[in-house]
């Protein structure tokens, strides 16, 4: 059986030496928690959008097409940024770049609200979604500095709940905050204050150490990804590939709950984040199970199971969809957590900032591809029956995890 112990030899062991916090521990501990509520932070405004979109549907007058290109700016221009923004915290440090970017955050989720024609909105989105991609590849970069690859997981996990809790009550109170006002913009403004102080927090908490990479030439940090995509490519690009049709489905999951099942918007919304909200288990629980198993053979059991559970979402009834949407987020959130982690354990210290920002580059990026696709699809054939063939798809795409994944 793979274990962690055998997975972490894939990365350099030039590793420098810095202390490291134990869970157990109180300093950890705080650590651990104010990042994860910082990730929380992170995530309340520019987790509104696909919950959301129905009512910005309506207020612009949007098709399903123009619909998907809404969520396609704010993906891609996330997706695209991770990877500057990974390199600047390896040069400047990661604390200066997740607090930067939360209070930038703040700053961008006001503007959005002021949006007046969908083509403000779409050049909003893409300046939202490039500040967000300030946060992800240096929080995972900091946590892996600080803890041990036979706690990372679990730390991660942990971490990654944050964002699963955001999505979950971000949406549900925005659908209740912009149903009472008349108004979408509504949750932009009040939430806006949330990554400011979370930021402010953090600034405090965090360590000011930085992790210099190895003196190289200027394609010395593409050559560290490409070595990262030697060693993890194959197994990594079949998680992405799953992401391709994840981020396409929750991009009209509220549409479709809405528009194909009759289902309220405010309703919706709380439907919609009931998958986050299962990934504050999902996500710890999948760290702790790759831990102790093995990375790989966690992942490709969880994409195994992952086209059935989508599947289900769009051949059950409204009475059991709730069930059908708490597993499939228990294994998408442990796909996120697993997969994020791996890739972490194989990059070089000094390098992982950029390694990561280069995959969350390519994850976002697939999304964003994903999204406007799935309209022009529910377009032609209906949202209903768009949904029912992406389901089907992903029964597949599981049949091929099961069978090649072993290999990898």
């Amino acid at each position: 059986m793979t274990t962690i112990a055998d997975e972490t030899t894939l990365a350099p062991s030039t590793e420098p030496a810095v202390e490291e916090l134990s869970l157990k521990e109180r300093r950890g501990q705080v650590l651990l928690g104010t990042v994860t509520a910082a990730h929380f932070s992170h995530h309340v405004a520019n987790s509104l959008l696909n919950p959301l979109l129905p009512l910005i549907r309506d207020a612009f007058a949007l098709s399903y097409a123009e619909s998907g290109f809404a969520v396609s700016a704010f993906s891609i221009a996330a997706g695209l940024a991770n990877a500057p923004w990974g390199v600047l915290a390896d040069r400047v440090g990661s604390r200066v770049v997740i607090v930067g970017g939360l209070f930038l955050m703040g700053a961008a989720s006001v503007a959005l609200a002021t949006a007046g024609s969908y083509w403000q909105l779409l050049a909003l989105l893409i300046v939202l979604g490039i500040v967000s991609g300030s946060y992800h590849g240096p929080a995972a970069a900091l946590i892996a500095r600080t803890f041990s690859p036979r706690v990372r997981g679990t730390a991660m996990g942990i971490h990654i709940t944050g964002g699963h809790l955001s999505f979950f009550a971000a949406p549900a109170l925005a659908g209740i905050l912009a149903t009472a006002t008349g108004t979408w913009r509504t949750p932009y403004i009040w939430f806006a204050v949330a990554p400011v102080v979370f930021g402010a927090l953090l600034w405090f908490v965090a360590p000011h150490v930085l992790e210099r990479a190895a003196p190289g030439d200027r394609l010395a940090a593409f050559r560290e990804i490409g070595r990262v995509f030697r060693d993890v490519g194959p197994v990594v690009s079949l998680s992405i590939a799953f992401q391709f049709g994840i981020a396409a489905l929750l991009a009209f999951l509220a549409l479709y709950l809405v528009d194909a099942r009759g289902i309220s918007p405010a309703l919706a919304a709380v439907f919609f984040g009931v998958p986050q909200l299962v990934g504050v288990i999902g996500a710890p629980l999948g760290g702790w199970l790759s831990d102790r198993f093995g990375r790989r053979r966690v992942m490709v059991g969880g994409l195994a199971l992952m086209g059935p559970a989508v599947y289900a979402i769009t051949a059950v009834p409204n009475g059991a969809l709730l069930p059908a949407l708490v597993v499939f987020g228990l294994l998408w959130s442990m796909r996120s957590t697993v997969t994020e982690t791996l890739v972490m354990d194989s990059a070089s210290p000094g390098r992982r900032a950029t390694v990561l920002g280069g995959y969350y580059l390519l994850n976002a990026h697939v999304g964003g591809i994903g999204a406007p696709l799935f309209g022009f699809l529910a377009e032609g054939v209906g949202l209903a029956n768009a949904f029912s063939w992406i389901g089907i798809a992903f029964v597949a795409m599981s049949v091929v995890a099961l069978l090649v994944g072993r290999r990898l």
